[in-house]
């Protein structure tokens, strides 16, 4: 019985351990960290949070849920919609720093290719309109495009473009990444 009990408790630590995911993103001027758990809250979802920082000390914290939908009228297609709650610290675009944040509402497409499931290609784009964003902000919005490759399946390395964005009421947009990155997740 204790056997059982035990290789049970095994079996369910590791199936739990391979749905985490922690990546890394580097651009010119910018880094994120994000760390991203599967969740049974709706259907196939992915809790995440995330940390970035830039060249101008300006620091962004984010936290949300995506929901993804396979589609099986196109092989390899999945789409989702999700939420994040954004905070950021703004260096250099006053005379101290600016704190803004709000809710982003998000979408995610992305495309495995069918004859080789280890590239795909996916989009996303998280947006804040000014009812739902706080402090000195207009609105937010964040929208990145990625090649990935599996170089196994717990590691998938990537390159992409990224713009994140907060539009200030009073000095107008605060850039805190544009560009091109490159990146790797590793799955455990």
């Amino acid at each position: 019985m204790l056997r059982r009990l035990v290789a049970l408790s095994l079996l369910v630590i590791s199936s739990g351990a391979v749905a985490d995911t922690v990546g890394i993103d580097l651009s010119n001027s910018a880094a994120q960290f994000k760390y991203s758990a599967a969740s049974g809250i709706a259907g196939k979802s992915d809790l995440f949070a995330s940390f970035m920082y830039n060249d101008a000390n300006s620091l962004l914290g984010e936290a949300g849920l995506m929901v993804l939908n396979e589609e099986g009228s196109i092989p390899g297609l999945s789409l989702g919609i999700g939420a994040k709650a954004v905070v950021a610290s703004l260096n250099k675009v006053a005379p101290d720093r600016k704190l803004v944040s709000g809710i982003a509402l998000g979408a995610q497409v992305r495309f495995e290719v069918p004859t080789d499931r280890r590239f795909a290609f996916v989009g996303e784009f998280h947006y804040a309109p000014k009812i739902i964003s706080f402090g000195d902000s207009e609105r937010y919005y964040q929208g990145a495009v990625r090649a990935e490759f599996s170089v196994s399946p717990q590691t998938q390395a990537y390159i992409g473009y990224r713009t994140t964005k907060f539009y200030l009421t009073t000095v107008g947009p605060c850039v805190l990444d544009n560009g091109p990155l490159i990146g790797v997740r590793l799955s455990f």
